[in-house]
């Protein structure tokens, strides 16, 4: 045989863009459905707090109170479709239709499979996370250009989430356990990482965890960028937006082939 006529095996790069088109490609024949509801329910929170709880707040922060919130609910349009994505999305892929199984009977492997999906699920979280900043900024809360900047937060965001979502379908026998999921893992760390007040303002050691909680330098980049009023948190956070959505996607990964390949 002639060696120069064997075809060589397609890079990394080409198959998890190769899984990541894949998605894309499904999603766009549902993409009003899955689309609303993620960006829907942040502006319905925006609604209801402009209009009841930031009148009665006043202020926080040295903010006033939408202004305040704001760019979290940007961070949470890239936490919910991430983190149910990745967690019942995946289970569905692998338990009831078998599409991993049918990728993985190709040239692509585990590794690719699921980084392919994850950076698929942060340019859902870049997108979505966009769509909330532009009607955001028709309510007057966003006072800087560097908003800009906000849906590339939501892309990490999606990617550390959707990793913990990976863990999750991991670990779960049966679909009915994702409750526990949502309930004892998405919901604390939104409600404890400076989402609706800050966190100085809880006790102090539940003031420390919380700043160690994988939310809370997503949510506090954002509002830096937002409201212009950059803090020394700054070169804690930018390394840590970083870095540590891949550290997490890379263990999650890896806890994937045992799941996989039984």
């Amino acid at each position: 045989m002639n060696p120069n006529k064997i075809r060589k095996l397609p890079t990394f790069a080409r198959m998890v863009s190769a899984i990541w088109y894949r998605h894309y490609r499904v999603y766009q024949n549902n993409f009003w459905t899955n689309s609303f509801p993620t960006v829907l329910e942040p502006l319905i929170f925006i609604l209801a707090v402009g209009w009841g709880l930031a009148s009665a707040v006043g202020t926080m922060d040295g903010m006033d109170y939408l202004t305040f919130i704001a760019p979290a609910q940007a961070m949470m349009a890239a936490v919910y479709t991430s983190a149910f994505e990745e967690s019942y999305g995946t289970y569905f892929r692998m338990m009831v239709d078998h599409n991993y199984d049918a990728m993985i009977s190709t040239p692509v492997g585990v590794n690719e499979v699921f980084w392919g999906e994850l950076l698929y699920t942060g340019t859902k979280g870049w997108f979505f996370s966009l769509v909330v900043i532009v009607v955001l900024s028709f309510f007057g809360v966003i006072h800087s250009a560097w908003a800009i900047l906000v849906p590339f937060v939501g892309f990490f965001t999606a990617v550390a989430f959707g990793s913990l979502g990976l863990f999750a379908a991991r670990l779960v026998k049966n679909i009915n356990q994702f409750n526990f999921f949502i309930t004892g893992v998405i919901s604390p760390l939104i409600l404890f990482s400076g989402t609706l007040f800050p966190v100085d303002k809880l006790p102090p050691v539940v003031s420390v965890v919380a700043k160690m909680l994988p939310l809370y330098y997503f949510i506090d980049v954002s509002r830096m960028l937002t409201t212009g009023r950059f803090t020394g948190d700054l070169y804690i956070a930018v390394p840590y937006l970083l870095i540590v959505p891949f550290i997490l996607g890379a263990l999650a990964v890896k806890s994937m082939h045992k799941k996989l390949i039984q």
